[in-house]
């Protein structure tokens, strides 16, 4: 009876999963260093020194001598001018009346006696000196200025600094495959069990 026993054979075997796992790293983990930075402008120097000047007025004491300007010339010859002309006027005025009155008489020579006296009295005339002192001439100094600009120039310097690491970070990862499929087989055998591996 055992013999002709119907019996369930069930063989079961589990799904196999593969793990591949990669784990997180660091590739790059610096910091970034400070920059300076530095802006330089040279000191310049563009002044210069001036020569001295020296300024001579030696006018007054050329005057001394006679020289003149025009317009000391004008001023004192135009007014010695003014004065003779209107001494020459008055004396020919005195001139003509004295002709018109007395130069018609017999044996009148009034012209040439008049030529005469004013000839000798121009030679008996003395030059006039006058003895002066000669002033001294002017002198104006000048001195040496210094003229430019003079730049200090500048000198400044910066700093950049990051608060920030400078990383690099390659994430991990895992990978699931299925390395086996799981599977239940069923059968029947009689009179027996079938053990299968």
């Amino acid at each position: 009876m055992l013999s002709e026993m119907k019996y369930l054979n069930i063989s079961t075997e589990m799904a196999q999963i593969s793990i591949h796992q990669e784990q997180p790293r660091s590739i790059k983990n610096t910091f970034r260093p400070a920059e300076l930075h530095r802006n330089y402008d040279p000191p310049l120097a563009d002044v210069a020194a001036t020569q001295v000047d020296v300024d001579i007025d030696t006018y007054n004491a050329r005057k001394a001598y006679g020289f003149l300007n025009n317009e000391d010339f004008a001023r004192k010859y135009g007014g010695e001018g003014f004065s003779d002309v209107q001494a020459n006027t008055s004396r020919l005025t005195q001139s003509g009346w004295n002709f018109a009155k007395n130069g018609a008489h017999p044996g009148a020579n009034l012209i040439g006696n008049e030529a005469k006296s004013r000839l000798r009295s121009k030679m008996v005339q003395w030059p006039k000196w006058d003895a002066v002192k000669i002033p001294d001439p002017e002198f104006t100094v000048h001195p040496s200025e210094i003229k430019g600009r003079m730049d200090p120039g500048s000198d400044t310097t910066s700093i950049e600094a990051t608060a920030t690491a400078e990383t690099e970070i390659q994430p991990g990862s895992a990978q699931t495959t299925l390395a086996s499929k799981g599977y239940v087989r069923k059968w029947i055998s009689v009179g027996r069990y079938d053990m299968r591996v």
